[in-house]
């Protein structure tokens, strides 16, 4: 016993040391916040490479073409993107997820009889011309400009006509006659699952691109990349009641990413402290650390290490979370200037659920806390685990700023949605 409990504290500490001491990311661009000026949200005309592994391949090639059969069919229902009018936004987001979902219950049909190697590469054809590019993306400038909405930022409408012709030339230097004096560009580059293994959790994600454009000259301002994280279930709990919870899964994502595209873009503050910090015993955290529960090394999933390190039991079923306040004394040393001219100090929580070792349903979520501790206003289930995150939210120089979420390592600061693998984590008694 003496020896496993040894062989595991080196194991952590190993985890620690290497989640400190990777090279940090270059810090994001923000300079170009002040003069962004009127802004206009343009989304790109770009095929995403979807991939939804272990739903066609499970049961050999012959769930691919199924799969295609049904995409065809269900894409040929909707008219290939005629949908007008702002109620639209939520039924491009719904149907994508609605023909995805089809096409896995076709793909459950179609793998009854093996196709030849000629009748899989059509039916591969056939799924990528009928997936209207521009229907997806639509979707994604929807969530952008919605998440806008939410925070009374007014963007500049472009006509349709208008919206075609930058789109086609990559040109937004005509824009300027539309009063538009900077272009957000956003991307959906890819969607699907991942697994490994023999029947393994399959992780949805989908990932973003996002330039920032002056339509002055054309210039690049800024280019980040994002991606969303989501639940991970077997195949049988993702086909179940029509693919419903893939369904939810599509609609999650494309929300997040449009939140996260938007107060990154118009918002971020990034801390001015990039380091790695300790949090506790063999801990470490990147921004606000846990002050309780305290975090302790990096998710491996071991059952030993687990027990032992990775999910501290908090005192009850309403915990009270605290982390340290902003900004933090490393704050101060690196932007004396900007940190003594900060004013109105809040905090965002988020908490959700752990499946599959991963973040699962949210539930609950706070902005606008006044104080670095907050006792929750739910019960939550006992005997659960659960991943927490927050960040810094203040006013600097007239306009309200945003940190990055905090977590225990840099690459979550990589344009990851939180809560993610990386943030914080305990268990409920």
């Amino acid at each position: 016993m003496a020896i496993r409990r040894v062989a595991v504290l080196l194991l952590v500490l190993a985890i620690v040391i290497q989640s400190g001491c990777v090279s940090v990311p270059k810090v994001p661009a923000t300079k170009y916040q002040p003069g962004m000026g009127e802004v206009a949200v343009v989304p790109t005309i770009f095929q995403p490479e979807i991939n939804f592994e272990g739903f066609v391949h499970n049961k050999g090639e012959g769930a691919l073409v199924g799969a295609g059969g049904t995409f065809l069919v269900c894409m040929g229902m909707m008219g290939h993107g005629t949908c007008t009018g702002f109620i639209c936004g939520p039924a491009l987001v719904l149907w994508l997820g609605v023909c995805t979902a089809s096409s896995v219950v076709g793909g459950t049909v179609g793998a009854v009889e093996a196709p030849s190697g000629e009748e899989r590469r059509s039916a591969e054809q056939s799924m990528t011309s009928v997936l209207d590019a521009k229907t997806i993306q639509e979707s994604l400038r929807l969530q952008v400009e919605l998440a806008a909405q939410e925070r009374d930022r007014v963007l500049i409408p472009l006509a349709p006509q208008v919206m075609d012709a930058v789109q086609q030339q990559k040109d937004y230097r005509p824009l300027t006659a539309e009063g538009v004096d900077t272009v957000l560009e956003v991307t959906l580059t890819k969607v699907g699952t991942n697994n490994g293994g023999i029947n393994p959790p399959l992780r949805f994600y989908m990932e973003a691109a996002v330039r920032l454009v002056s339509t002055a000259d054309n210039r690049e301002l800024m280019t980040e990349s994002y991606r969303y994280s989501g639940p991970a279930m077997k195949l049988a709990e993702w086909a179940a009641n029509d693919a419903a919870e893939l369904l939810k899964a599509i609609e999650t994502g494309y929300q997040v990413l449009g939140a996260q595209i938007f107060e990154n873009t118009f918002m971020l503050y990034p801390f001015p402290d990039r380091d790695a910090h300790s949090a506790g015993f063999m801990g470490v955290a990147f921004g606000l650390a846990p002050l309780y529960p305290p975090t302790r090394g990096a998710l491996t999933g071991d059952k030993i290490i687990g027990s032992y390190f990775e999910w501290t039991t908090v005192n009850g079923l309403r915990p009270t979370l605290r982390w340290q306040p902003f900004p933090r004394d490393v704050d101060v040393a690196k932007q004396p200037e900007d940190m003594g001219r900060i004013s109105n100090v809040r905090y965002d929580l988020v908490v959700a659920e752990e499946v599959n070792m991963a973040p699962g349903p949210l539930v609950y979520r706070r902005e606008g806390l006044t104080d670095a501790s907050h006792t929750l206003k739910v019960t939550l289930k006992k005997g659960t685990r659960y991943f927490w995150t927050v960040r810094a939210r203040f006013e600097l120089d007239g306009r309200e700023r945003l940190t990055e979420w905090s977590s225990t390592h840099y690459i979550a600061r990589q344009g990851m949605t939180a809560p993610s693998v990386y943030s914080y984590r305990f268990k409920t008694p």
